[in-house]
């Protein structure tokens, strides 16, 4: 201690530690704050080593024992965290037949991805939608909802929530329903005749920061792509890339995370690109590689990639490929944090 005393500056930190303070020269010295640094790490999970896994589940898991029997897909750099990246989760979720994964809400908002089969559903606040493969479909923040699966064969889903960074802001809410299921209040896919033929109900007023659409049909979105492709100009480091939007507002599909389908034409060699979200491929068709960092992942259909942001990447297709992705682009860009840096 007399050490300490007798050295001005020891001192002077003892005193300010002692008083729940402390020097910024000090706590910021060797530390690069040039650019961003995620502890996140690229990580492929290949579909046919997970869904063995995922089978297994089903046979020793009841649904409802479980709430949702879902096989996380936990980044390297958090695990036990329930991480894919630093701030979305991810995870593949099985539903048999007959089964209903329960109604419940919270504060996140999740997307799905379905994987493979058919003759399940999704409610949310009291409209259902039928789900097949390459789907996209939106479960706005703090909305009921259930799933069921009505069909003769197991149904796989991708789930991605923004649950790290909303537990970052400590905003995480939930709530059981007290039945089962939500009751149906609307006819099957309303929401799609309200706002998905590119017409509103007049007088329409966004009622709240997500999508007016709740699914988004594989069928329509790979018609958009093929009808675009032959005249399209490829985006040197994503070929040809579109992003779902609100059909009441242009905006994303949700405040937080957006969804993205795109095509890589056979032979196609992207150029290397950086961008600061974090971003969560399925390959959908097809197969390629993406490089990260230097380390290559290859992926054919239903494979699952994970780039952290701000990590160099380039994507090659073997054969023609369709990618869905899934990243936290929309809150970057609500705080004007976004950016990206491609043809280096």
């Amino acid at each position: 201690m007399d050490d300490i005393r007798s050295d001005p500056q020891l001192d002077f930190h003892r005193r300010l530690a002692e008083q729940d303070l402390a020097a910024l020269w000090v706590a910021r010295r060797g530390v690069d704050l040039s650019k961003p640094r995620s502890d996140a790490q690229p990580k492929a999970w290949l579909y046919d080593d997970v869904r063995p896994r995922l089978m297994e589940a089903g046979d020793l898991v009841r649904a409802e024992d479980a709430f949702r029997r879902v096989i996380v897909l936990e980044n390297p750099a958090y695990a036990g965290e329930m991480r894919a990246t630093n701030t979305l989760y991810a995870g593949l979720q099985l539903v048999l037949p007959g089964e209903i994964a329960p109604c419940h809400r919270h504060s996140q908002t999740a997307v799905r991805f379905v994987i493979e089969g058919e003759g399940a559903y999704t409610s949310v606040d009291g409209e259902r939608t039928r789900l097949h493969p390459g789907d996209f479909v939106v479960t706005p923040a703090w909305s009921w909802h259930d799933h069921g699966n009505q069909g003769n064969e197991p149904v796989v889903w991708l789930d991605g929530l923004d649950t790290p960074l909303v537990g970052f802001l400590d905003t995480a809410f939930r709530e059981t329903y007290a039945e089962l299921t939500h009751p149906v209040l609307r006819p099957e896919d309303d929401a799609q005749a309200r706002y998905g033929a590119n017409m509103l109900p007049v007088g329409h007023v966004p009622q709240r920061q997500a999508s007016a659409v709740m699914n988004y049909s594989y069928k329509s979105s790979r018609a958009a792509l093929a009808q675009l492709a032959p005249t399209a100009t490829l985006d040197p480091a994503d070929g040809l890339r579109l992003r779902y939007s609100d059909p009441a507002t242009g905006g994303w599909p949700s405040p937080t995370m957006g969804g993205f389908l795109q095509h890589l034409p056979r032979g196609f060699s992207g150029a290397e690109a950086r961008m600061t979200d974090s971003t969560i491929y399925v390959c959908v068709e097809g197969r390629g590689r993406t490089i990260v960092n230097g380390t290559s992942f290859e992926w054919g259909s239903h494979d699952v990639v994970v780039v952290p942001g701000w990590l160099p990447y380039r994507h090659e297709a073997t054969d023609d490929a369709i990618l869905f992705s899934l990243s936290d682009r929309p809150a970057q860009q609500a705080l004007g944090l976004w950016r990206e840096d491609k043809g280096r």
